[in-house]
């Protein structure tokens, strides 16, 4: 054993022999458990609240990344028309059938009955829930497993070169292949 930790045993030794040192030791824990129980208490209160408030900006944020989304897809859009030899400047809407999506992780049980009777049949049971995850808050929320883009129901473009057939199919084929959708759900117009 070297000299410091000689030194460390004999001061713990001493606070464990003296009735004093004890007496000081044990009030100094339970100032300590207080303090945390205190600071749970206060920080508890502010998560309930914080959770609240990213809950209803989460929705907000949903809507705006959802616009944000299809705003995005109309300049690439714009961008890849506008290369399109005869085409000219295009007018692009995109229009969203459902916003983004999550999928969460789910959980099974399956279980397996046997019926008396008559029939002596065996019956299989399953049930599907969603797995559920405990904050350090307290908290309670359905485990994220993927995020879905927004899917898109339509685009509509408006550009000059439209009214060629030979332009109004590559540009259709360009936003078919750009929006992952069919040609069914692309409007090709002239503008003028």
């Amino acid at each position: 054993m070297n000299d410091s930790e000689a030194k460390k045993t004999g001061v713990l030794q001493k606070l464990a022999n003296n009735d004093t040192g004890r007496k000081v030791v044990f009030i100094l824990g339970i100032l300590g458990i207080a303090l945390l129980f205190l600071s749970s208490l206060f920080s508890g209160s502010g998560h309930s609240s914080a959770r609240t408030t990213q809950t209803a900006s989460s929705a907000a944020a949903s809507s705006v990344s959802d616009d944000a989304y299809a705003q995005t897809l109309e300049q690439e859009l714009t961008s890849i028309i506008g290369q399109i030899q005869g085409a000219g400047k295009p007018h692009i809407l995109v229009t969203l059938e459902e916003g983004e999506t999550e999928v969460y992780a789910q959980g099974e049980k399956h279980a397996a009955q046997q019926q008396q009777g008559s029939s002596g049949q065996n019956t299989n049971s399953q049930e599907t829930s969603c797995i559920i995850v405990k904050d350090a808050d307290g908290s309670e929320h359905a485990l994220t497993v993927t995020r879905r883009r927004p899917k898109v129901q339509g685009v509509v473009v408006a550009c000059p070169g439209a009214s060629q057939p030979a332009v109004q199919q590559a540009v259709l084929d360009a936003v078919s292949a750009a929006a992952g959708i069919s040609s069914a759900r692309i409007c090709v117009v002239p503008s003028a």
